[in-house]
């Protein structure tokens, strides 16, 4: 799940020197180095620095707001990295052209934002797709260099993790005990989380100041479903850490 949703997190060893002066996405182990600081400052202010592809021309490259705009138009890839599509509803059902296969985020929020939804129980599983990579485009469109950040390197780290664990985002609706809950790095940037009520994994996307207050985020995917069940929910947002030592908080968007 942690590899085919991604496309495959690793590491990238100049990480650190990146996340000063840029919006980083941490790739493959065996990825190109990254841009040097020059090319990062003159390039654009949100680097793309991994093989992650949310949607067909997201590349490990430094982008501007303007280009990230452009990925809006193109499709949407699933786990595979094949393009999907999703079937979505008009909000007047009685309107037999009510009814449109959205491939691209400009697609999926314009319909979206007049009322448009998914109907059948597939169609709500592909648009999974579209909620987290329609969402971090939102986010990386409006990314600006961290002034500051207390995630060591731009990640997160295990404490940081285990103290989200008892939040809400993190029980399933249900309050947890964060001694009560197992924290694994199962891949570089990938966390799964293990309580009694429930088993949530967290995808890093990137680190940067995505709120405007010069404090370093990280951009992440969570997905949470209840313990020994099936149903499952996913949400883009911020981790957010406001002090070295303090705690870390999801605030989904």
């Amino acid at each position: 799940m942690a590899r085919g949703l991604f496309m495959g997190l690793g590491a990238i060893g100049a990480l650190s020197a990146a996340v000063a002066t840029g919006v980083v996405v941490r790739g493959q182990h065996d990825a190109p180095a990254p841009s040097s600081i020059a090319e990062i400052q003159s390039a654009g202010p949100v680097c793309i620095a991994s093989n992650v592809r949310l949607v067909e021309g997201m590349t490990r490259s430094c982008m501007t707001s303007a280009q990230f705009e452009t990925l809006r138009d193109r499709a949407v890839l699933g786990g595979d990295g094949s393009a999907v599509e999703v079937n979505l509803s008009g909000p007047d059902v009685a309107d037999a052209d009510a009814a449109a296969a959205i491939r691209t985020c400009a697609e999926y929020d314009l319909r979206i934002g007049q009322g448009w939804y998914a109907l059948s129980n597939s169609d709500m599983r592909r648009e999974e797709y579209f909620k987290r990579a329609c969402g971090a485009l939102q986010w990386l469109v409006k990314a600006k260099p961290a002034a500051e950040s207390y995630f060591v390197d731009g990640r997160a780290a295990a404490s940081d993790v285990q103290s989200m664990a008892s939040s809400d985002a993190f029980g399933f609706g249900e309050s947890v005990s964060a001694a009560a809950s197992e924290v694994t790095e199962v891949d570089d940037g990938v966390w799964k989380i293990i309580n009694p009520a429930s088993e949530t994994m967290v995808y890093e996307i990137a680190h940067g100041d995505f709120t405007g207050g010069g404090l370093g985020e990280i951009l992440a995917y969570v997905s949470t479903g209840v313990s020994g069940g099936a149903a499952r929910a996913g949400s883009i947002g911020l981790i957010e850490k406001s002090a070295a030592d303090g705690p870390c908080a999801f605030k989904p968007k």
